[in-house]
């Protein structure tokens, strides 16, 4: 009786961490947590086994002014080790080998806090490309 209990909350609480992930996720597309595991820039980084590139923002690329400031932001908002949220696009789903997302760490939109700190701006070209450019932020940010 005592496992039979164990079981069953056991998968109350497994429901309860995905339903609360599909609240969050939009879209098809994948939708998964992982851990923070290295990060190249402001925009991509790897989380998982994963490349990620951030959707809608472009920070700057190394040797460039504000590429560090963008990394170190996010290393701060988010360090290694910690659980990503990643919703992948349903439309840019990968660019260059890596998968576009909105990523969400420490309850913060990564996408969205680059763009409010004016460490990133928002990739006009692609708002009608991406499922996000709908989104609050994407049109705070000029979508």
């Amino acid at each position: 009786m005592r496992l039979l209990i164990i079981i069953i909350l056991l998968i109350i609480a497994v429901s309860g961490c995905i339903s609360q992930i599909e609240s969050v996720c939009k879209g098809k597309a994948k939708c998964f947590t992982a851990d923070m595991e290295e990060i190249i820039d402001g925009d991509t980084f790897l989380v998982g086994n994963e490349k990620i590139r951030l959707s809608l923002v472009d920070t700057p690329e190394k040797g460039e002014d504000g590429y560090q400031e963008a990394k170190d932001f996010i290393l701060s908002t988010c360090p290694l080790g910690s659980e990503v949220l990643v919703d992948q696009d349903d439309i840019q789903l990968y660019s260059y080998d890596r998968i576009m997302a909105v990523a969400y760490c420490n309850g913060k939109n990564l996408n969205e806090e680059l763009l409010k700190n004016n460490l990133g701006k928002i990739y006009t070209d692609f708002c009608s490309k991406s499922e996000f450019g709908i989104d609050k932020w994407a049109k705070d940010y000029g979508c």
